[in-house]
Formats: C-alpha cells, structure tokens, sequence
C-alpha cells in the first residue's frame, strides 16, 4: 500500500507543476507536448487504494495525463534536438539565448582563426627544420657504450616533435542541435525542477541510475568554451550527454604536421546531443511490488491468478491435478478462479460468503480478498457525465444497494459465527475490512446500516 500511495503521490506533484507551467505565459507551448510515462494508463490498475479519495485522485490523475499521452509535440525527455522540441521552440524564442549561441559562434570562429594560424606556422617551422637537414647524412656514433646522436637527427627530432592540438568547434552546425544544446545551458529553473521530477518518477525505485554516456560539460573543449553558459545548478539530475566521445577524446596524439593539411586539424563538434537516458523498472517487476506474495505452500502455486483479473478459469482447471493434499480440488479451483473477471470480484466474495467455499481463517485466502476489493483495478478511458464515474469498473457493484444489503446479511451471519467462536480471530479481520471497505464506496443511502456493521465488528 506504500508503494501505491508513493506513486499517487508524485504523480499529483507531477500533475500540479504541469499545470502551474501550462498557465505561466512563457511555457504555454508545453500544453501542446506529451507526457510520456512508461505504462502509466495501466500500472493505475495494480494501484492498492483503501478508500473512495484515493480513487478519486486515480481517476483525475488518469484523465490528466490520457489527454497528454498523444499530444502533437514530443514530451520533454525525447529527441531533446527535434524541430518541435520544447528546447529548440524555446530557445528559438529567447534572444537571450540566441546571443549566446552568437557569442559562443563568434569565439569558435576566433579560436578556429587562431588554430589555423597556429598550424601554419607549425608547418612553417617543420618545413625550416627538415629543410636545413636535407643531403646531411646520419653520424650518429658510439662511444664509450653511449649513443651519441648527430646533428641531422637532432634537427630531425625536434621537427617531429613540432606538434598542434586538433580544433573542435563546441557547438553542433545544425541550428536544431545548437538551440537544443543552449536551453540545456540555460533552461528556466522551472523547466529544469519539473523535469528532473518527472524524469526521477520514470526511473523509480532508482531515480539515478547509473550510465555510460558522456557529459558535455565534463569533455574538452566543451567543458570550458560552453560551461560559462551554464546557468543551472551544480546537482541537477537530467544533464546534456553524447553517446560517443569528442573527436577531441579520440585524438590521443596530435596529427602528424608533416602530411595532415590544415583542414585535418579543424573539427566539427562530434557529440551527439542527447540528455540522460531514463531506465524504467520493468512493468513485471513493479506489479509484483504492488502484488501480495503468497508464502504458504499449498497456495504458492496459484500466485498467478492473483497477479491479474484475467479470465484464468479454465488454466486454473487445467492445474488441477496439482492440487495439494491437504486442499480440496473445489477451493483449488475456486481460489484461482476469484479473481477471474474484474467485474465479478465482489460477486464471487458474496457467493463465497452464502456457500463457505472458501476457509477465511487462512491466510493466503484473506490476502486474496483484501487485495482484490483495495486493487483499483481496470478502468474505461469513456468520461462519464456521472457522479461516481471515480469508480472504477472493479468495485461499481458497491454503489448497488441491493448487492451491499446482500453482502451486509452475509457479513452479519458471519460476524454471528464470530462472536460465538473466538478462534476465529483473522475471520472477524477480514469482515472488518470489507466493512470498511463498503463504506467508503457505498451510496449515502447505505452508510448508515453499514455503520451500524462496523460498530458491531469492533463490539465483538
């Protein structure tokens, strides 16, 4: 139930900044991108929530971001150098940060003259020094053990050792990538906090998972032409990375002077405009954090038929000569089978109250119950004009007052067994519970009996 009220929570937060930076008059641009969370339409299936508010909020939180999963542009945290980016729509707006890219240009250009330069004048005095040795032999020699080098390979080594680093221009030529790499520098904070948010949900449990890429403003000769351009903080979460080194990196040792012309030391920038990469939980792996395990023996195997509210009947009846001993194949079957139909839960519960099919004294048996009346379970994407279109399709046979009579006289006959045997502790629990449970769903019309249920579940 943490866990389920952990993603409720930041999903609200989540939708509060959306909304407060869709009305801020410089975003309103982010009403026409998408909100792209992996599986969120239908991870809010598994969510456990114990009362009608927390449905509520499901339903809000599920239409919010439906209207957002396909809208014209692209979410914040794909294809960040896209025409219709939000960064590249933004910064293409911002003169700040167009005079940026200026200033950024403008010393690239500077600095490219000034390599040129250099390399001309390196190649000046390599041509100088192999010139002045042309037609001088070797004469090297020996002596005393040593090796005494000659005048010609003097020369010949310090011509060698003439050497110029390559020049990389730190920004991309492409007017997309270079407005991309810009808003990346000097993004609003806003932005910046609502995207490092979002991109922390998506990567959960581990919001910061380890990576392979490379960060712009850690590579030479980015790190020092574009890092007086960075306006954010020193511990933001989604930073501007390439998946592959600058040729800058790649370059360990400095072209030869003698035979690479100028043109070989000048570099377009060769990283790839990306940001981190988010690395979502697998949807398995976070249905079974929200998923009850059963640890008993002899209802470990049916663990499937609690994952789901598939139609699994007919599996279940398959399975069934691996029915335990100590089991009866009747509640074999009609364990597996609880939870086949999302629509028919509550009325396989009432049916096992009326035929006592099922032992709930055991424990494996109550977790099946109470996962399956707090799991929200599916739900249509139709709005309904309705007052209780919060409820979702699982649990709508609680706004029936005849069902809830039903289950009220069931519930009570049961709580009669209760009362005249204490033994039955984990029974009057699980009564209390789907109580509870009804109340916080039913009509108005209905909360007074069931009330008057509760009140005898706690006099017991």
């Amino acid at each position: 139930m943490g866990y389920s009220r952990y993603i409720l929570t930041s999903l609200t937060i989540i939708r509060l900044m959306h909304q407060k930076l869709c009305n801020d008059s410089r975003f309103e641009r982010l009403k026409q991108h998408s909100i792209n969370i992996p599986n969120l339409m239908t991870l809010f299936e598994f969510l456990v929530l114990p009362n009608r508010n927390d449905m509520i909020r499901v339903y809000d939180l599920r239409h919010y971001f439906s209207e957002f999963s396909n809208k014209t542009y692209p979410d914040l945290l794909t294809s960040i150098d896209d025409v219709n980016a939000f960064g590249v729509y933004c910064a293409s707006q911002s003169s700040e940060m167009n005079e940026s890219i200026q200033k950024i240009r403008a010393q690239a250009e500077r600095d490219k003259q000034q390599k040129i330069q250099e390399v001309t004048n390196a190649k000046e005095r390599y041509t100088g020094l192999m010139n002045s040795i042309r037609g001088i032999s070797c004469s090297c020699s020996y002596k005393y053990g040593y090796h005494q080098q000659c005048h010609r390979c003097t020369i010949e080594e310090q011509a060698m050792n003439v050497k110029v680093h390559i020049y990389e221009c730190p920004l991309p030529s492409k007017r997309e990538q270079a407005l991309a790499v810009i808003f990346e520098l000097q993004m609003p904070l806003e932005i910046r906090n609502y995207r490092d948010t979002i991109w922390q949900f998506i990567n959960r449990p581990k919001p910061c998972p380890p990576h392979q890429m490379h960060e712009w403003l850690s590579i030479p000769p980015h790190a020092s032409k574009l890092g007086p351009f960075y306006t954010g903080p020193s511990n933001c979460k989604v930073k501007l990375v390439s998946s592959t080194k600058s040729v800058t990196q790649n370059y360990s040792y400095s072209p030869f002077i003698g035979s690479t012309s100028i043109e070989g030391f000048l570099h377009e920038n060769s990283l790839t405009v990306e940001i981190l990469p988010t690395k979502p939980i697998r949807f398995d792996d976070e249905c079974c954090i929200l998923t009850p395990q059963l640890n008993h023996p002899d209802y470990k195997q049916l663990q499937f038929t609690i994952n789901t509210t598939k139609f699994l009947q007919n599996h279940v009846i398959a399975k069934r000569s691996d029915c335990p001993i100590r089991m009866k194949p009747s509640q074999f079957i009609e364990f597996g089978s609880f939870r086949s139909g999302h629509r028919l839960q509550w009325w396989n519960l009432l049916a096992m109250f009326e035929m006592d099919s099922l032992p709930i004294s055991e424990e494996s048996v109550t977790i099946l119950i109470l996962h399956s009346i707090w799991q929200y379970g599916p739900q249509t994407m139709n709005i309904s004009s309705s007052d209780n279109s919060w409820c979702s399709e699982a649990h709508e046979q609680l706004l029936d007052d005849h069902f809830i009579d039903e289950l009220i006289t069931r519930l009570d006959r049961r709580l009669d067994d209760c009362e005249l045997n204490w033994q039955h502790e984990l029974v009057l629990a699980a009564i209390t519970i789907i109580t509870m449970r009804m109340l916080t769903i039913c009509n108005s019309t209905k909360q007074d009996k069931l009330a008057d249920l509760a009140l005898k579940c706690r006099r017991i």
